[in-house]
């Protein structure tokens, strides 16, 4: 049997899935689940039938069902948030829910297949490891971990320094519970290419948006706004691993450099290291050398490897079990060796989001406090690692020590320029410290270092730090914008709704704020908790209040 789907055609027998008549690569694993979702879309099908149905009978965590499941919507281009095609019902399973035809073998060529719909708007991905990205408040955390539509620039220029996106490394060990291993190695490159003085280059949320998909180098480069493209693969046997990497010059396809390494796992960092040095060598461009080595475990390889999986989950948590199976990874980390770093950095960004939405057997009044103690360990383990000062960074501004706050992420912007974290972490302290004009600069700049990576997010914080300095025009111009690419965000709605009221539109504030109300859960409606949650942003959000009280939204 084939199955129709929108612009999707899906043979199973054929292990053939098409995208608007393109092929699209599935993992064995990818396939077999998206093949009995599809067979079985008339009912909820639950975890413990699909890990029955996909590993038979062997015994798997629940971490490595959701990496398959976030591989299927990858494959579909949907999100936890939209649910087009796969739905998630808590505690009792998923389901396959999109309007699906069927087709026998012989009319498949008479099949058509629906073209995307013409828009700049794609459903885009993740959110990150060690380092993801931050914050807002109540309601920004509630919406900042959830998936948005890209929302780039087109026909961007090329930087005036050597510029690269490092696209996801392939996994190929045969064993797709291999595949943190290869995403963790991406991350370091990415992480240590960033650390290159006079170079550019794309944040990581933005390079794995490319994950799994068949690219051409020239698009991928002109699409970044970049000159070179790094690619390769991992493949892990045993206590050996065996990684291959490629430079290309995006404008003309050719090969810079490329190189094959053979090494024993333990071995593994100097491998990164050597891979680096040859990329900056190539690029002409010195490592700084208080930079160049990375941490490396004290304790155990097997700490490591929890820190690793942990951060892996984090890249793109789609529920409260990501963040709660991370969590378990990066408590067992820091028990077996408490001076990763990147483990302590880790759980930061779990208890700060924990402390901006309720995330069951994790969060706690003490949520922010945790956050700030788990960044301010990564920082004296590691301090020239951006991560855990920007981090600390946003801690101490959700603390109301903004001041302190900027003073991190000026730290993490100086320790590696490329981390968007950083310049949105500077963004915010801005606004909290009163400076939002400041603010508005970082912004941009982040969306221009991970054009893909939450954009519509980006835009509700520069709608934000419009409002805060008063030029309301220009905050519906950027909020407008995130709402395209998130339009059940409430805080980017309730914002809309401010900015459209202080311009004198109260009617369509009016509108706007019913829905945003419709959109948050009960104790984000007044005034009164509006003030509560968000006033660390900054004296600047009391004209927000102003709008909202304009638009109707009562006191208390």
């Amino acid at each position: 049997m084939i199955y129709r789907f929108e612009r999707f055609v899906f043979d199973p027998d054929a292990a053939r899935l098409l995208d608007s008549g393109q092929p699209v690569p599935l993992e064995p694993q990818v396939l077999s689940l998206l093949t009995y979702l599809v067979e079985n879309r008339d009912r909820i099908v639950s975890k413990d039938e699909l890990i029955d149905e996909i590993w038979q009978g062997r015994v798997v965590s629940d971490a490595a069902l959701n990496t398959r499941i976030r591989a299927v919507r990858r494959a579909l281009g949907d999100d936890r948030a939209q649910q087009r095609f796969l739905r998630t019902y808590p505690k009792r399973g998923f389901q396959f829910v999109a309007e699906t035809d069927c087709l026998e073998a012989d009319d498949e060529a008479d099949a058509p297949v629906m073209a995307p719909q013409a828009s700049a708007l794609r459903r885009a991905w993740v959110w990150v490891g060690p380092a993801i990205l931050v914050l807002m408040l109540g309601g920004l955390g509630a919406v900042w971990w959830l998936d948005d539509s890209e929302i780039t620039e087109t026909s961007l220029p090329l930087p005036a320094k050597p510029s690269i996106v490092v696209l996801p490394f392939d996994n190929l060990s045969g064993d797709p519970d291999q595949e943190y291993f290869a995403d963790g190695f991406t991350e370091d490159l990415i992480t240590d290419l960033s650390r290159i003085r006079d170079a550019f280059v794309i944040a990581r949320r933005t390079s794995f948006t490319f994950k799994g998909k068949a690219v051409d180098v020239k698009n991928v480069a002109a699409d970044l706004g970049v000159r070179y493209v790094l690619e390769g693969s991992v493949r892990r046997a045993g206590d050996q691993v065996r990684i291959n990497a490629q430079l290309i010059d995006g404008q003309t396809r050719s090969h810079v450099w490329s190189d094959r390494y053979d090494r024993a796992l333990t071995d593994v960092f100097s491998v990164q290291d050597n891979v680096t040095g040859q990329i900056a060598a190539a690029l002409k461009a010195e490592l700084r050398e208080a930079d160049s080595q990375r941490q490396r475990p004290t304790a155990s390889l097997e700490a490591w490897d929890y820190a690793l999986r942990g951060n892996v989950l984090l890249f793109n948590p789609e529920s409260a079990e990501d963040f709660q199976d991370a969590k378990a990874l990066l408590d067992k980390a820091v028990e077996l060796d408490p001076g990763i770093a990147s483990a302590w950095s880790g759980l930061a960004f779990v208890h700060f989001v924990a402390s901006t939405r309720p995330i069951p057997g994790i969060s706690a009044p003490n949520s922010k406090d945790l956050s700030l103690e788990a960044a301010q360990r990564a920082v004296s383990l590691d301090p020239k690692d951006a991560e855990g000062h920007w981090m600390a960074g946003v801690g101490y501004a959700r603390n109301g020590q903004p001041e302190r706050g900027l003073v991190s992420c000026n730290t993490a912007m100086a320790l590696n320029p490329n981390n968007d974290c950083a310049y949105v972490c500077a963004g915010l302290t801005n606004m909290a410290l009163g400076n939002p004009a400041e603010a508005l600069p970082h912004f941009r700049h982040s969306l221009r270092l991970n054009p893909r990576f939450r954009p519509s997010t980006k835009f509700t914080y520069m709608g934000l730090a419009y409002l805060h300095n008063g030029q309301d025009t220009e905050a519906i111009t950027a909020l407008n914008r995130a709402i395209a690419g998130s339009p059940n965000d409430p805080t980017a709605n309730f914002a809309l709704a401010s900015a459209l009221a202080l311009t004198g539109r109260v009617e369509e504030a009016r509108a706007a704020l019913e829905k945003s109300m419709a959109l948050a859960y009960s104790g984000r409606t007044m005034i009164e908790t509006q003030r509560a949650s968000h006033s660390w942003m900054g004296p600047g959000f009391e004209r927000v209040l102003e709008g909202l009280r304009l638009a109707g939204m009562p006191e208390q």
